[in-house]
């Protein structure tokens, strides 16, 4: 049975973005028959998680999203799984709608639907950077906001002449951009990816067709090229002026669709014929974003039911090793390696690595 209270990382009152330890927070609670009970074993760092508290306060709202743990409680309807069995996923930290539910403390509530059973042969840390948030945002991106057809279960066949349709990833090189470049290459797609050179091995290994250097002043040109001229989706990564700019100009001149994972200024993007969305993961969680402006979300099951049928594919695909998580580099010192990890995070210093931290053995 599970203690009745925890240790977990929320935000502070002591000033903008800040975080505190709690050492005696209740233990969340089972809402529906679909969730389960975690007991945390590590976790994964997101930029959301330094975002979320700094532009959509909530104070006292535990935080973190990724994780990987062992069932310790159930309900009647929780996807087949049992007490123990090693899972991981992803949840909405700091949620003014559940402020006592996030993944950087000893205990989560999560929905079985949407955890993926962890192959015995990965570690806690890997599956920790696995997680949720980068598959998720992923299939919203192509299966919502890009309302692409190619799935790793169903690849789109290439086209009579043996080429692929184009897909853009703008920001190739961050977690959500390999896990991207893996699921659309299962799908039949050629994935472009911008890139810097020293990662552009690494991003074509998760299965980029080819990298185009961001930094490269023609770097929409040599995509054109790439993609000769007919490139119709694209997903920004980063979401700057400079990142969307190149990508609207990637895109061939009839436009296209354009996913970008931040908000976005409308002035950023001229070209009437593009349609641009800005995806946030917690939506595929199909609950809905409390927030205020352009994070609010309505809760909308429709892409819930996009995840779930993702879910199902990103299992056969792990269990079939398939497909991986973005390279983890472990941080030490539990709760302080989490907010050690958040400082970096801010201050731009991690590349082509996901941020792991163990919480227990």
């Amino acid at each position: 049975m599970a203690p009745l209270r925890q240790c977990c990382l929320v935000q502070s009152d002591n000033g903008e973005g800040q975080i505190e330890l709690q050492t005696s927070r209740s233990i969340p609670k089972i809402e529906n028959p679909h969730e389960v009970l975690v007991r945390i074993t590590a976790v994964a760092l997101n930029p959301s998680d330094y975002k979320f508290p700094r532009y959509l306060p909530c104070v006292g709202a535990v935080l973190g999203c990724d994780f990987c743990g062992t069932i310790a409680e159930t309900r009647a309807q929780a996807a087949g799984l049992k007490q123990g069995d090693r899972v991981c996923g992803a949840v909405q930290g700091c949620n003014r709608a559940r402020q006592d539910n996030g993944a950087f403390a000893e205990y989560v509530v999560a929905d079985s639907r949407l955890l993926l059973r962890v192959p015995q042969h990965w570690s806690d840390l890997q599956a920790a950077a696995l997680g949720g948030v980068g598959w998720y945002t992923a299939g919203l991106v192509m299966y919502d906001a890009l309302g692409l057809i190619g799935r790793p279960s169903r690849p789109l066949p290439a086209r009579e002449d043996g080429s692929r349709v184009p897909v853009l990833v703008y920001g190739g090189a961050t977690a959500t951009g390999t896990m991207l470049c893996q699921l659309l290459s299962l799908s039949g797609y050629a994935t472009i990816a911008t890139a810097s050179p020293s990662s552009s091995a690494m991003v074509q290994s998760f299965g980029a067709r080819s990298t185009v250097p961001y930094a490269d002043p023609k770097c929409a040109e040599r995509v054109r090229a790439v993609t000769r001229g007919e490139l119709r989706h694209a997903v920004d990564c980063i979401a700057s002026f400079e990142s969307m700019s190149v990508c609207a100009a990637s895109l061939c001149r009839a436009g296209g669709r354009l996913a970008c994972l931040e908000a976005y200024q409308p002035g950023w993007v001229t070209k009437r014929s593009v349609g641009v969305s800005f995806v946030m993961g917690p939506e595929a969680l199909g609950m809905g974003v409390d927030a205020e402006g352009e994070y609010y979300r309505k809760p909308d099951l429709e892409k819930l039911q996009i995840t779930l049928e993702l879910k199902r594919e990103m299992q056969s695909m792990i269990d079939a090793g398939r497909i991986t998580s973005h390279p983890p580099l472990e941080l030490q010192g539990g709760w302080d390696g989490i907010r050690n990890g958040l400082r970096m995070l801010q201050r731009h210093e991690v590349h082509g690595q996901k941020l792991v931290v163990r919480l227990k053995d």
